[in-house]
């Protein structure tokens, strides 16, 4: 038999180092909604750390450098999300995606992140790796909404659009309700704004049966 030891034991590291990750981007997050983006600290994160405090300092050396590991976990497992769901219905994926920007109940600590996102967005025409993530982000969405009405488009679901430019404008109202909502934080105006752009798109994208 083959002697798999230093194989099992590189795996057990990347599951240890996988698992701590996670662990920090947690503690991002939960920092994030609790304080906000100016107040959150790395004492307040080191706060939300499950695991060893010295371990996220050995990590990190100040709140910048874990923002932008934050924004890129974030970006990947987007990636990964929009991946798997590749063979859904068009429509129902793009519903889908509306719905993880403008969810139908949005809680507490999901409003308070999303305030936070907003602050940090703010500091973006400042802070050149701000930027860099959260323009990533912005493309990861936009090329997801682009593929959906690709793929619509294709099958027949869809009308014929110029998807790219279909995209922008959907991506640019999504955030532009969500910015409005958040910053007043009135949960309505998310939802009456949500229903009208669904409504809209029902109407003016949809194949008629």
């Amino acid at each position: 038999m083959a002697d798999t030891s230093d194989t099992d034991h590189t795996a057990t590291i990347a599951e240890e180092r996988d698992d701590t990750t996670e662990a920090i981007m947690e503690a991002v997050y939960l920092a994030l909604s609790k304080h906000g983006y100016p107040e959150t600290t790395m004492s307040r994160i080191a706060a939300e750390f499950e695991k060893s405090k010295s371990l996220l300092y050995y990590h990190y050396d100040g709140k910048e450098e874990i923002l932008n590991d934050f924004f890129a976990f974030v970006c990947e497992e987007l990636e990964t999300s929009f991946e798997e769901e590749s063979d859904d219905d068009p429509y129902e994926q793009l519903i889908d995606l509306l719905n993880r920007v403008l969810p139908a109940d949005l809680n507490d600590e999901a409003l308070q992140f999303r305030q936070a996102f907003f602050e940090i967005r703010s500091q973006a025409p400042h802070n050149q790796s701000y930027y860099d993530q959260i323009k990533r982000t912005d493309e990861i969405f936009i090329t997801a909404l682009t593929t959906i009405l690709e793929r619509g488009i294709e099958s027949g679901r869809f009308v014929d659009v110029e998807p790219a430019q279909q995209a922008e404008y959907i991506f640019s109202t999504v955030y532009g309700i969500m910015e409005r909502g958040v910053t007043l934080e009135d949960r309505d105006l998310i939802e009456q704004n949500r229903a009208v752009l669904i409504d809209q798109l029902e109407r003016t994208l949809l194949v008629d049966e």
